[in-house]
């Protein structure tokens, strides 16, 4: 039996649709004993560090992704599969961080197509394109929304995202979702949307949403989670969830062992500067040090020579 994995995960850098910090988040895999967590803060890799650094602690692989917030304000989850890939999502962000006020980081549709491969993209949950598009307009809307990925994105990438949270209609969805997995030949993959490491953070999460729309408790009303369980599940407890999907548990496997990219490979050159004639980088920055401590301390003794050397 495939070991689930979760693929979907925010954490408190992401700003303010997560309530827990990537080492809470981190420290709570490692009590449900599951092989593999995807965090994918909202435009940014920011947690990723913190959560690979305490994943090492706790014995289990810390997946990298983002959430892209596109121009029509949707959303889409991805991971990446490969270092290049990383780079390529790194340098758009980048980009649209740039042209944007902050936390208003945008992504067009047509750069999408810049990264053609080394992703897995996933359809999303109530910030999706389908989803969204469900809502204003049903099957018809879900259709036109996934003929629109299929044009920016390879149709390879793509895996149809399904949650369960107990909330009112989601049934119709996930059957939606299911049919059009199956007539698109998407494959189905479960996720519980992650916000936060237990499920009493709900309350954190509450307040994070009202700082986030400048707004109270007590008038935020439907804009907060009915109820409080985007949390960090255990495997069997997703596999009881899918009982009649056990395909989209097992997928999560599938997907995750493409998924080689960590931030253990990631590495780092430093960029090279020009230096005068005759020196390498490594002795002309010995020769600044060296200036700046005669400038700052006058005359070195033999024993700040030791130590600067």
């Amino acid at each position: 039996m495939a070991e689930y994995h979760e693929l979907h995960t925010r954490s408190a850098f992401s700003f303010l649709r997560g309530a827990s910090a990537p080492e809470s988040l981190a420290d709570r895999v490692g009590q449900l004993d599951l092989p593999g967590v995807a965090l994918q803060d909202r435009d940014g890799f920011y947690g990723s560090v913190r959560f690979h650094q305490r994943a090492r602690e706790n014995g289990f692989r810390a997946l990298v992704g983002t959430e892209l917030t596109l121009e029509d304000e949707t959303v889409l989850p991805i991971l990446i599969q490969t270092r290049e890939a990383y780079r390529q999502v790194s340098r758009l962000l980048t980009r649209a961080q740039l042209r944007a006020a902050k936390g208003n980081c945008r992504i067009q549709w047509s750069e999408l197509e810049e990264i053609n491969e080394g992703i897995a993209v996933l359809t999303g949950d109530v910030e999706g394109p389908l989803e969204v598009a469900w809502r204003r307009d049903g099957h018809r809307g879900m259709e036109t929304a996934m003929e629109q990925m299929k044009r920016h994105l390879p149709a390879q990438s793509l895996w149809m995202e399904v949650q369960r949270h107990a909330v009112r209609g989601e049934e119709s969805l996930v059957r939606a979702k299911r049919d059009l997995a199956a007539a698109k030949g998407l494959p189905l993959l479960a996720t519980n949307g992650v916000s936060y490491a237990r499920s009493q953070n709900r309350q954190v999460q509450d307040v994070f949403t009202c700082l986030r729309l400048h707004t109270t408790l007590d008038a935020a009303g439907r804009e907060l989670a009915v109820n409080g369980q985007s949390y960090l599940k255990s495997g069997a407890e997703m596999r009881a969830l899918f009982a009649d999907l056990p395909e989209a548990i097992e997928n999560t496997a599938r997907l995750a062992e493409t998924l080689e990219f960590s931030l253990e490979n990631l590495g780092y050159e430093f960029p090279k500067l020009p230096v005068p004639e005759g020196h390498t980088m490594d002795t002309y920055l010995a020769n600044r040090t060296w200036h700046g401590a005669r400038k700052r301390y006058g005359k070195l003794s033999r024993a700040v020579k030791a130590q600067l050397q």
